[in-house]
């Protein structure tokens, strides 16, 4: 049996995953009609109280408990897998990871005077797009640098044991359809991907290409609701940070 540990603010559910993730382990006990899953909700928890659990809710909030029950910190990102950075089937874009502040300029320089950045390092870390040679603003990091392309739509794909398992429009025009059999080749080639993730797809000027990745923690699920896998999901996405 699997119990998560759902944060709540100022006693509702605020995020989509978890009013989604309640209503799977509900569907899920319903379904197979025993305790398969259980859910402990609540503001201001005291992770210290609740070893063994899967944490559900702000990222703060899951590395927090990971720091404190798993003893892990400094938690990085994956943006682009090494295996999906072929910049002509993939990325559409030039771009190069793990760049020091001091040498952004030269990528400027390089992709027209306007680059997008963010950081290496930090989830939910510094992200900017940057005109002409100013970056005395940017903290020193290191940081994933792009050329800027035109996106007409971005849609998140949901991925559960090397399988296409949603696929939904968050931002742009939602007529406007990824290529669903490179997401799969992209699928099939990023071997040492979480069991669990969400790989962000833009389509452009250039085609469907890959925006980035997240394992499946604290993604928003913008209508992907299938309660069969959702809970096995959120357990696989926090173990792969252990």
């Amino acid at each position: 049996m699997g119990v998560f540990l759902i944060q709540t603010v100022e006693g509702e559910i605020k995020h989509d995953f978890s009013f989604h993730l309640l209503k799977a382990i509900e569907y899920q006990n319903w379904y197979r009609d025993e305790i398969v899953y259980q859910a402990v909700t609540g503001d201001h928890i005291n992770i210290n109280n609740y070893p063994g659990y899967i944490p559900v809710g702000s990222l703060e909030f899951v590395f927090a408990y990971i720091a404190n029950h798993h003893h892990k910190k400094n938690l990085i990102p994956i943006n682009i897998p090494v295996e999906l950075t072929n910049p002509k089937k993939y990325t559409k874009r030039k771009f190069c990871s793990n760049v020091p502040k001091d040498h952004i300029k030269s990528y400027l320089k390089e992709f027209g005077k306007k680059c997008f950045i963010k950081s290496c390092t930090t989830h939910k870390g510094f992200t900017d797009i940057l005109h002409g040679d100013m970056t005395e603003h940017i903290p020193e990091d290191r940081y994933f640098v792009s050329e800027v392309i035109s996106i007409l739509s971005e849609w998140r794909a949901f991925v559960y044991r090397s399988q296409l398992v949603g696929l939904k429009n968050y931002s742009g025009d939602f007529i406007v359809f990824p290529d669903v059999d490179l997401v799969r080749e992209m699928i099939s080639n990023y071997k040492l991907a979480p069991l669990a993730y969400t790989l962000d797809v833009g389509i452009g000027e250039r085609g469907t290409f890959l925006i980035e990745v997240h394992p499946f923690v604290s993604c928003g699920l913008y209508g992907f609701d299938d309660y069969r896998i959702l809970p096995q999901m959120f357990i696989q996405g926090f173990k792969f940070y252990l």
